[in-house]
Formats: C-alpha cells, sequence, structure tokens
C-alpha cells in the first residue's frame, strides 16, 4: 500500500503541476506531513484525508485467470480517496479555482485517466486567510476524490450450485387464489 500512496501522490502531483504550467506558473506544489519546510508563498500543498474502500473486505471483482481456475487470482476493488487541496499567497482563490476547472477538461481527464485516476467530484474552493497559516496572508482550499481501482491476489472461495427449495410456501395455493379473484388481470 506504500508504493500505492505513492503512485496517487505522484499522479496527483504531476496534474497540478500540468496546469500550473499551462497557466504560466511554478508554484511549489508540497505533500502535508513530508517533513519539507514550508515554501515561500505563493505554493499549492496537498493532503490526504481519508479513505474509503466500498464493502471492503468482502466485496470485489474476480478476474478468473483460466490458466490457475482454482488458484491465486487478480481481485479489483474500487478505492475513494479524499484529499484537500490549500493553496497560500497571492491570489490563492484564483489559482485554486483555476486547478478546480481543469477537472473537466479533456486532456486532464485523460492524463488522470492514463494514470488509473478520475476526480469524479470536488466541493467548491473556499476562502480561508490565516487560517492555516497563521499569518495574514490569502488562503484558500477545497476538497476532491480520487477514484481507483486496487488490483490484489487471492485465492477466493465460489459457490459451486444454488439449490432453492421453497419450504412452507404455498405456491399453489398464492397462484390458485389469484386466478379466483381475477387478480391477474
Amino acid at each position: 500500500m506504500i508504493e500505492e500512496r505513492q503512485y496517487i501522490k505522484d499522479a496527483i502531483y504531476d496534474w497540478v503541476a500540468a496546469v500550473l504550467k499551462e497557466e504560466g506558473r511554478a508554484d511549489p506544489v508540497v505533500w502535508d506531513n513530508d517533513g519539507g519546510p514550508r515554501p515561500e508563498a505563493p505554493f499549492i500543498s496537498l493532503a490526504f484525508t481519508g479513505t474509503v474502500t466500498p464493502g471492503f473486505p468482502n466485496y470485489g471483482m474476480v478476474e478468473l485467470d483460466p490458466e490457475h481456475p482454482d488458484g491465486v487470482q487478480p481481485i479489483s476493488r474500487p478505492v475513494r480517496r479524499s484529499l484537500t487541496m490549500y493553496a497560500f499567497g497571492e491570489r490563492a482563490m484564483d489559482l485554486l479555482e483555476t486547478v478546480k476547472a481543469s477537472i473537466d477538461k479533456d486532456a486532464y481527464i485523460t492524463m488522470l485517466a492514463q494514470k488509473g485516476l478520475v476526480i469524479p467530484y470536488a466541493l467548491e474552493v473556499t476562502e480561508n486567510p490565516a487560517q492555516y497559516s497563521g499569518s495574514p496572508e490569502e488562503a484558500a482550499l477545497f476538497d476532491f476524490f480520487a477514484t481507483y481501482t486496487r488490483v490484489t491476489t487471492d485465492t477466493p472461495g465460489y459457490i459451486e450450485t444454488v439449490d432453492i427449495i421453497p419450504e412452507g410456501l404455498p405456491m399453489g395455493e398464492i397462484t390458485n387464489r389469484a386466478e379466483e379473484e381475477n387478480l391477474d388481470g
């Protein structure tokens, strides 16, 4: 999972850096809690805020490997990570509005898709001067979600047959009563 997290960090960094480059900016992009010094403003900071794996650990799609039908199989699971993007310095809110708008541009959708990521949803950009930096500089943030598919391998169990025996269900009586009362039409 450490490699997965780093891969996601690199992919999101590449996206934000590409947007900044297109805008003619070279602002630093850093990750919270990476232990480095705080850059001079303006800069963008990113943070993971949560992870959801729907149905985990019992939900996943098994891709049956015909070469090993009874053995280890690849299992795909959707993963959704929540992140927060912060901007500090002059025109912080405008900068984040630009980055957020890029989520809907075909070039960035394709770029992220090639890296296996989709950003399906982002909240509005909000202004938060001094709330996060402790100084009167401009600051803004928005939360967004990145989704991708995690593929693991395992030896999944499977159900060979299912027999459904309706014990105690008066199936014949229900059908006959519906016919008698003309309920079916």
